[in-house]
Formats: C-alpha cells, sequence, structure tokens
C-alpha cells in the first residue's frame, strides 16, 4: 500500500468515527432522549421483576448480533473465507458506519471494508442479498399481523369492507410470494439484465456472477437465519414491553411489533434518527390497536421508553462498540482498489 493510500485510510477512519460521536452525541444528549429513558427507568428499578427483563434483553444481544455475523459469514465465505470473530467485528464496524447515512447503508461499506482480498462490488451484492431475506422476513411477520389486524381497525361488517379485507389479503400474499420468489431465483438477475442489454451484461458480468455462488438451499438457510434473528430482537421488544409496565401477551406484542417493523421499513430514514422515528410508529401502532381510552399520558410514555430501550440496546450500544473496529477498515489495499 502506497503511503497516500495509508494516509487516505486513517483519514476516512478519523471522518467515520467523528460523524459517529456527533450523532451519538446529538441524538442521545442535545435531544435529551437518554434523560428521558433513564427517568422512566427510575419508576420501574424498584420492581421485583426488573433485572430480570433487562438481563435477559441484554444477554439476547449477543445472540442477535452473533446470528447476524453468522449469516454474513455464510454469505461471504464463497468469496473469501473469513472466522466468525472477524464476521462479529464487520458487523459491529458497519453498525457503526450506518448512524450517519440513510437506510443503514452503512452496514454495507463498514462490512465490505474489512475484507482483505475480496472484490468489494461482489461483496456489496452479497451483503443486500442477506438483507433482502431480512426484509422477506419483516414482509412475512409484517403482512401476517395486517392480516390479523385489520378486521379490528376496519369492521368487516359490510359487504364493501369485505371485499377490501379480501383485496388486502391477495395484495399481501402477492407482494410476499412475489418477494419470495424473486429471492430465491437471484441467479435469474444476471439473465434478466442480458436480456435487456447484452452491453450493460457483459461490463456487469463479472459482478453479476456473485449471484450464481449462491443455491436455493443456501438462500433458505439465510432466510431461516433471518427469521431467528428476527424472533431474537422481537422478543427483546416484548421484553421491554414488560420491564415498562405495558402488559401485553407474547401473541399481542409480537403482533404489534411486527406491524411497528413493517412500517418502519417503508420510511427512509438515517438509523440514527430511528430513535424518535421508532417511538412515534410505536404509538400509531398501539393507537389504531387498542384506541384512545388506552393511550394514557404514562402509558404512551411507557411505550416510547420500550422502544428507545431496543434502539440503545441493539444500535446505540453496538455502535459504540464497533468504534473499536473502525481502524479494522481498509478503503484503500495494496492493489490500490
Amino acid at each position: 500500500m502506497t503511503k497516500l493510500g495509508k494516509t487516505y485510510n486513517i483519514l476516512i477512519r478519523i471522518i467515520i468515527l467523528i460523524f459517529t460521536f456527533y450523532y451519538l452525541y446529538n441524538q442521545l444528549i442535545y435531544k435529551h432522549d437518554l434523560s428521558t429513558f433513564t427517568s422512566a427507568l427510575n419508576e420501574v428499578y424498584n420492581k421485583s421483576y426488573f433485572w430480570f427483563y433487562l438481563s435477559l434483553a441484554v444477554l439476547l444481544l449477543p445472540v442477535n448480533l452473533l446470528l447476524d455475523s453468522y449469516k454474513w459469514k455464510y454469505l461471504i465465505d464463497d468469496l473469501e473465507k473469513i472466522t466468525l470473530w472477524r464476521s462479529f467485528k464487520a458487523v459491529l464496524a458497519g453498525i457503526s458506519v450506518s448512524m450517519f447515512l440513510p437506510n443503514r447503508v452503512g452496514d454495507y461499506l463498514g462490512r465490505v471494508f474489512i475484507l482483505q482480498k475480496a472484490d468489494r462490488v461482489q461483496a456489496t451484492l452479497s451483503t443486500i442479498l442477506g438483507s433482502i431475506a431480512q426484509f422477506i422476513t419483516t414482509l412475512l411477520f409484517g403482512i401476517s399481523s395486517l392480516i390479523i389486524f385489520f378486521p379490528k381497525w376496519l369492521p368487516i361488517t359490510s359487504s364493501f369492507n369485505r371485499w377490501v379485507y379480501v383485496g388486502v389479503i391477495l395484495i399481501g400474499i402477492f407482494i410476499l410470494a412475489f418477494a419470495v420468489f424473486a429471492y430465491l431465483n437471484f441467479p435469474a438477475f444476471a439473465i434478466v439484465i442480458e436480456k435487456v442489454s447484452k452491453r450493460v451484461h457483459k461490463r456487469l458480468a463479472y459482478y453479476l456472477d456473485v449471484f450464481k455462488f449462491y443455491k436455493t438451499d443456501e438462500l433458505l438457510v439465510v432466510l431461516a437465519l433471518s427469521i431467528l434473528r428476527y424472533l431474537v430482537f422481537s422478543f427483546q421488544f416484548y421484553l421491554f414491553f414488560l420491564l415498562f409496565e405495558i402488559k401485553l401477551n407474547y401473541f399481542q406484542a409480537m403482533l404489534l411489533i411486527s406491524l411497528i417493523y413493517l412500517f418502519m421499513s417503508g420510511i427512509p430514514t438515517i438509523a440514527l434518527s430511528e430513535l424518535g422515528v421508532r417511538g412515534s410508529v410505536s404509538l400509531a401502532v398501539f393507537q389504531l390497536y387498542f384506541g384512545d381510552q388506552f393511550m394514557t399520558d404514562k402509558i404512551k410514555t411507557m411505550i416510547i421508553t420500550a422502544s428507545s430501550g431496543v434502539w440503545l440496546l441493539n444500535l446505540a450500544i453496538p455502535a459504540l462498540l464497533g468504534i473499536i473496529f473502525i481502524f479494522k477498515l481498509k478503503f484503500f489495499r495494496n492493489n490500490g482498489s
């Protein structure tokens, strides 16, 4: 690596650190979101169940991160053999970088720049494939919850409402089926590009080859890992509901949590601003499900705090840990790429 390349590597790392710390400070300290969370925490601190629910939620954090790490390692191994530990560092670094980039784009950048040999465009495409599997999981749980929830929101007593409900079911099933079909037939994407434009295909052929690496059974494994990870961080959300005395059974909680994640997936946002967005979406979903009488000021505060707790645990804390591994990222390698 040239001296200039080393200088650029150091400069970019420092810029990432500055932006990450700035956004964390802006969100947690300047906007007082952390003080709001700690105030609500003090109200339940002396409850007998406090440490049980909090400890269980915290213990699930490494489970969540390791599942994500194993999934990425599983996808990347065809491009470059990496250890689970290197994958774990890449996941944490990706979370740190994603703090100040829209829709967590930094997840891709933070991960692929920790690789030593693999082509970065191919690695990015493989990483996106994992994100698609996670998005399909969000659709699976979200659409299922929407179908269950819809009659409560809009009673299907009239003929018109029944037809609307049937339309929601059919559209939901179509979207989900199309997403799963496209995902499991990703290798055909290269063929489609070739049919549309042979010139474009010729230019991108090397990168598009990455889609041929994955067989259907491998893609199903990635989807299964995504579902398992979804169940883990959804259960963390449920534990925070219990921690802040929002009394729900598990079925009710999963229904509401799945709708929250479904609606959030359609909102373009910078990852860090999700703290405010998550609270607003959570309140809206609870309002639709329970109505005005349930939504007292205390309940609203506890819903926002529970949402903030999940964000702090699964994004803010990993982002701070990921800062350690920012200095493992190499934006310029020996070959000058």
